[in-house]
């Protein structure tokens, strides 16, 4: 079995209006063998982004200038994730817009959806019950004390994703005894 961790940047919310204009996979495999793949993606509409969004991820045309464009990574996307089971933080969200990207170049997208874990039910799962009221990953975060620093670019976000995965599916009572304890201290020495 292999794992794809995955992360977009996009220029909004909307596939149908908005664009991807980064993107990581972090393949995992069986053996324990992983590999890293991200790529900035030329916006062909950078007219239709929505300001807030490009403030997030740190668009700037001159960061952008020599990223390949959605067609030039289209297919490798598809390589990447094709018989993988597709791991995210709100994965649908970043499934849609390889969707559409997909569907803009021709290549055949209904498998996508198949397989996927959502790290954001791991949390609901996982960390909820220790006192964690928000399942976004930078106030996930927060909570388990982990640094926020390269947070909303595609890399450091699929990177926490799957350290995310792992921390949650392996924790034992006694780590979620002091995620409940650290949690709330962390939480408030943040809003500081």
């Amino acid at each position: 079995m292999r794992y794809c961790y995955i992360d977009t940047e996009t220029t909004g919310l909307n596939p149908g209006e908005h664009e991807i204009i980064e993107i990581a996979i972090i393949t995992e495999y069986a053996d324990g063998g992983v590999v890293r793949w991200s790529s900035k993606v030329r916006p062909a509409h950078i007219e239709t982004a929505h300001p807030k969004a490009l403030e997030i991820n740190g668009y700037n045309e001159e960061a952008w200038g020599d990223a390949p464009s959605q067609r030039n990574i289209a297919a490798l996307v598809h390589q990447h994730l094709q018989g993988a089971v597709v791991v995210g933080h709100n994965v649908k969200f970043d499934i849609g817009f390889i969707q559409e990207m997909f569907e803009q170049h021709g290549i055949d997208h209904r498998w996508v959806h198949r397989d996927q874990i959502d790290t954001i039910t791991l949390v609901r799962e996982h960390l909820f019950p220790t006192g964690l009221k928000s399942a976004s990953l930078d106030n996930t975060r927060r909570w388990l004390g982990w640094s926020l620093e390269g947070a909303h670019s595609a890399l450091k976000d699929a990177e926490d994703c799957m350290r995310l995965r792992h921390s949650l599916e392996r924790s034992s009572r006694f780590q979620r005894l002091c995620w409940s304890i650290l949690g709330p201290l962390r939480m408030a020495s943040a809003r500081r």
